[in-house]
Formats: C-alpha cells, sequence, structure tokens
C-alpha cells in the first residue's frame, strides 16, 4: 500500500537485466486502464507510483545486503534499517534488488518464483 515515507524491499536472483525490466513493466491498454506489471501481480500489489521504483540487477550475485543496496537513494538511511531486519545477512546470493519507495509493503505474498527468476520481500522501513 502507498504509505509516504517508507520504502519496501524485494531481493532475489533473475536471469538477466533484460528480465528484471520485463518483470516490472507497466502498461496501459489503449483505453488508459493501468495493468500491472508481472511482479506486482505475483506480489498481489494492486498498484504502485513506477515513478518512485529502483531496481538493479548485478552480474556477480551477492549476500552482504550493504553492497546490494549501495548507491541506491537514501541508502545511508535504509541499509541500517534493512540490516537490522536481517540480522544474519541473506540466506542466499542475490543478484536482483527491487525497491518501491512510499510504498509500505504489508507481506501477502513473502516470496515468487516467477518464469524462472525468484524475489523474496525482505520488509519495508522509513526512509524518512
Amino acid at each position: 500500500m502507498e504509505k509516504e515515507g517508507f520504502v519496501s524491499l524485494w531481493v532475489g536472483n533473475v536471469q538477466s537485466f533484460e528480465e528484471l525490466n520485463r518483470l516490472l513493466t507497466v502498461s496501459y491498454s489503449d483505453e488508459g486502464d493501468f495493468a500491472p506489471s508481472i511482479f506486482a501481480k505475483h506480489f498481489e500489489i494492486r498498484r504502485y507510483d513506477d515513478a518512485v521504483r529502483e531496481a538493479e540487477y548485478y552480474e556477480e550475485a551477492s549476500n552482504d545486503l550493504s553492497q546490494l543496496l549501495e548507491g541506491f537513494s537514501y541508502d545511508e538511511e535504509i541499509i541500517p534499517k534493512f540490516i537490522a531486519i536481517e540480522q544474519e545477512g541473506l540466506p542466499n546470493e542475490s543478484n536482483a534488488v527491487v525497491l518501491l519507495y512510499n510504498f509500505q509493503y504489508a507481506g501477502a505474498v513473502s516470496e515468487s518464483t516467477i518464469l524462472s527468476n525468484y524475489l523474496r520481500f525482505v520488509g519495508a522501513v522509513k526512509y524518512r
């Protein structure tokens, strides 16, 4: 659900940069109706502001959350908070990160395999 000042994080493994973009692409019908992304459908997200979504694909996977999140908006604020959620570190190496800003996901679906790609919801934290 859209909520000002929160950011929700997903990590996982995707096949390529192009595949990550394909999972996150939203579209509109000829009539202007919103069609959610494949990612949104699998995580039962009705709508989010794509303008404040950030995502990255890495050639080399890592289980170091601070390394995966470095360079994203508000990284100095959000890295320690997400590390506090994942106290023992990420259980598996990840090569993809999805951040939805001004969005507090309730975690209805905690993980999903989407067309041979895997994403897991880590949590939502305040970033400002």
